[in-house]
């Protein structure tokens, strides 16, 4: 009985402990996980309904304005099961079948703290096993063969559980897009071999009636409905009674659609009668006034710089029909704004004054969003230009015609942009002793093509864009002069740029993204001088989307940078590469750190790694539905001119090396 009394008390006491310290409310100091070998810490974290509580200062910043930094954590006991729960059903998913999750916790009762810990027992994961398809008995062979393709997965590819519903995904599209307008998945069987660690499968598909198109219905309306035929739109749509329903087809078309400018707000869409096996393409348009003028406000990128003016545009849809597009445009803008001198705008203004750079630009362009009637966008562009550089000032008149190309997003090469540009530069050197002038012609041939593959445009959470630009200098003037006998005075080279990026997120809310840019450049000269090269055709780092240690197009060959009129020309040979690490804090904030190094030479034999320039630095994101909007803060971590690093010159003109870079969309 004595013995009963006791354990009772101790109970009590334990129970009043633990009611004080829920009174007290310990918070999370840290959760931590012990035994994860395979699977990533971050991505854990991002499972459980636990969380840890935040840094000081947040706690702080909130106690003083409720809607800033964030409240503490405390720990919630009845949180552990359901977290439990949770990492059991992630390492299922990722073929961890016969895992364990265990806890413990520790509490100090001084700091009144609280530290948890999940014990993992991973054990063998499983593989990928053989899959058997069920409900496609009655597919043609070639849609099925895709599938099948899909949903087969190698075998020495641990099992996960997003892999196969991408491929499953994967293959109700393809169905989709093969005339089985209601075809959908049903189910999954997984057939779990813990002895050998293989999972099998067995994928269930339910087709449904194959549909071909009956007819375009064309619904429109707006203040410019009777100035766009039907016969336009179905000619854009361009797709004809008897063919299967696709919907991938359906989607590129309303695309291109959007890209005409003639609507408002467009849907292509397919309405069917389940049993009637036809299929109507229905249009539903509001077409917008053909006739616009407006004024604009400039705020771009254009080369490396970050730039704002002003401009104004006449707009006119639908020109001579066809969805044609007229865009006469004129704009002036400041370069490098945030570097420029205003105060002696009061003074007098001179085309030698180099306080304030810019430029001024006019253009005629004509667009032809489905030329031939083929799936064919055309540019048709002509323009002057002037730019006011530190030491030059260049003027560009010239008339540009490009091709773009649609593809399927699957192909390997899902973009290209063929051109022909006709260019004559006028290159006026402000020089110490004596100005000069310089005239160069030239004759571009060029295309630029490659591969999208990333998941968003706006913040690319996975995947990798891939693109290459090709062109070719004066090689058809050179062949019209040699056939009438004459010679050619000009310069002929060849320009190759590569560029790739990567995107990889680090945790599974895809807020944490890893991102990797390798770019490189040769220009080669085969008839001529380097002297001869125009200076806007050169390559040029530096800037807000390039090396941002670094004012724009700063970084140039160093036999330039102390020649007149040589300042502001690039080099032949550029290589850039940048490792970023971005965290979307909220859905419109996010941050950035960063690694960039690059620099550019005349020749790709003059390349040392001693002239890598590199920079470190840091920003700030602000994302909208048009674009992302930033500012990054670069340091110049090693200069190749003076060949010091950072802790070299820490303490002497700290501000020559930091540049603050505004940009818009993501640098890379």
């Amino acid at each position: 009985m004595r013995y009963i009394k006791i354990t009772l008390l101790l109970i009590f006491i334990f129970s009043v402990s633990l009611a004080g310290q829920s009174r007290e409310q310990y918070e999370l100091k840290s959760i931590s996980f012990e035994g994860n070998h395979d699977i990533p810490t971050s991505q854990l974290e991002s499972v459980i309904l636990s969380k840890e509580t935040p840094w000081w200062f947040w706690k702080f910043l909130n106690s003083i304005v409720s809607s800033l930094g964030n409240e503490p954590v405390y720990f919630d006991s009845s949180n552990i099961p359901i977290d439990i729960e949770a990492l059991e059903e992630f390492y299922t998913a990722n073929g961890f079948f016969n895992s364990k999750i265990g806890y413990k916790y520790e509490v100090d009762t001084s700091a009144h703290n609280v530290y948890l810990k999940y014990l993992i027992t991973e054990k063998a994961a499983s593989f990928f096993g053989a899959t058997k398809i069920i409900g496609l008995e009655n597919l043609a062979s070639d849609p099925k063969k895709v599938i099948e393709e899909d949903v087969t997965f190698d075998s020495t590819e641990r099992y996960s559980q997003d892999i196969l519903q991408e491929g499953i995904n994967q293959s109700v599209s393809v169905l989709q897009n093969s005339g089985y307008m209601y075809a959908r998945f049903d189910s999954t069987i997984i057939i779990k071999d813990t002895i050998s660690n293989r999972a099998d499968f067995k994928i269930y598909f339910t087709t449904g009636n194959y549909f071909v198109v009956d007819s375009i219905l064309i619904k429109k309306n707006g203040p410019g409905e009777n100035l766009v035929s039907e016969k336009l739109l179905r000619d854009i749509v361009k797709i004809n009674p008897g063919e299967h329903y696709d919907k991938l087809k359906i989607k590129r078309n309303q695309l291109r659609l959007f890209r005409t400018d003639l609507f408002n707000s467009v849907t292509l869409s397919g309405v069917a009668d389940s049993s009637d096996k036809k299929v109507n393409i229905q249009l539903d348009g509001n077409i917008g006034l053909l006739n616009q003028l407006s004024p604009e406000i400039i705020a771009n990128n254009q080369e490396t710089y970050f730039n704002l003016g002003l401009g104004a545009s006449y707009l006119r849809k639908n020109f001579l029909g066809d969805a044609r597009k007229l865009t006469v445009r004129s704009a002036f803008g400041i370069q490098n704004i945030f570097h420029a001198d205003f105060f002696p705008l009061f003074q007098k203004f001179s085309f030698r004054d180099t306080t304030l750079l810019g430029y001024i630009d006019s253009r005629i362009v004509i667009e032809q969003p489905y030329l031939f009637g083929k799936p064919i966008f055309a540019t048709w562009e002509n323009y002057a230009t002037i730019n006011k550089r530190p030491t030059t000032n260049v003027t560009n008149i010239g008339s540009k015609l490009t091709f773009e190309f649609e593809f399927p997003s699957f192909t390997y090469f899902n973009f290209l942009s063929a051109y022909y540009n006709i260019e004559q530069t006028n290159e006026y050197y402000r020089k110490e002793i004596n100005d000069s002038t310089s005239k160069k012609f030239i004759s571009v041939l060029g295309a630029d093509f490659g591969k999208t593959a990333v998941d968003n445009i706006l913040f690319p959470t996975r995947g990798y864009n891939l693109s290459f630009q090709i062109e070719e200098a004066n090689a058809i003037p050179y062949l019209v002069q040699k056939t009438l006998g004459s010679n050619f005075e000009g310069a002929m080279f060849y320009k190759i740029l590569i560029n790739a990026t990567y995107y990889n997120a680090v945790d599974l809310k895809r807020n944490n993204i890893v991102a990797g840019k390798f770019k490189i450049g040769n220009l080669q000269e085969y008839k001529g001088t380097y002297d001869q090269i125009p200076i806007n055709r050169t390559l040029f780092a530096g800037g807000s989307n390039s090396v941002r240690g670094w004012a724009s197009n700063q970084l140039i060959p160093r036999e330039n940078k102390n020649v007149d009129g040589l300042k502001d020309k690039g080099g032949t040979f550029l290589l850039e590469s940048s490792l970023e690490y971005r965290y979307r804090v909220l859905k419109n904030i996010g941050v950035a750190m960063f690694f960039d190094a690059g620099n550019t030479w005349i020749g790709y034999n003059q390349f040392r790694f001693d002239e890598i320039a590199q920079a470190i630095g840091f920003g700030f994101r602000y994302y909208t539905s048009i674009a992302p909007f930033r500012i990054d803060f670069g340091l110049k971590f090693y200069d190749p001119d003076s060949k010091k690093y950072l802790w070299d010159t820490w303490d002497q003109h700290f501000l020559r090396n930091f540049q603050i870079h505004f940009g818009i969309g993501e640098a890379f």
